[in-house]
């Protein structure tokens, strides 16, 4: 896809604050016809620029109660990625990053308790390459990682950018 221009960071930008727009509400927001809109989504969604829409969910409110962040020091052994590649599918954990610094691996997770906690740090641990686990408990958020959206500024709907003009 060639680059984005205006109107597709509004949409984009439109999208991140609420995915579940109408789309003939957003089209009238952006002043473009429903089907140009659709035609730029669809162009977005196969360059694979939108990847998914998602609903954000307060997980606390439905089941599990506590978010870790989860450090991993790993012995950089032959095929280590291969033998921790498995633990990032998880039900539990929500990212698993390769990081550079004093720590190889972060591991952000979902868990009911302390006990529950307690057998996922097992099982990892399980995968024979990890050296040292550091974790923390997330006691609050100032800021979600859904509330993230750099094309923020684009949403004041002003005039469109037309080609050539």
């Amino acid at each position: 896809m060639d680059k984005l221009d205006l109107t597709d960071k509004k949409i984009l930008a439109a999208l991140v604050e609420n995915s579940k727009i109408m789309s003939k509400e957003l089209s009238r927001k952006l002043r473009i016809h429903p089907n140009t809109l659709l035609q730029r989504l669809k162009k977005l969604e196969a360059a694979g620029v939108i990847q998914k829409y998602q609903a954000v969910v307060d997980f606390p409110k439905v089941d599990k109660m506590m978010q870790v962040l989860m450090f991993l020091r790993v012995n950089m052994e032959k095929n280590w990625e291969e033998a921790l590649r498995p633990a990032a599918r998880f039900p539990e954990i929500v990212s698993f990053i390769l990081i550079s610094g004093e720590h190889d691996v972060l591991v952000i997770a979902r868990v009911k308790d302390e006990k529950h906690l307690a057998a996922l740090m097992r099982r990892i641990q399980a995968t024979k390459v990890v050296v040292k686990t550091t974790t923390h408990l997330i006691v609050d958020y100032y800021k979600q990682p859904h509330e993230y959206n750099p094309l923020k500024e684009e949403l004041d709907f002003g005039p469109i950018e037309r080609p050539g003009r």
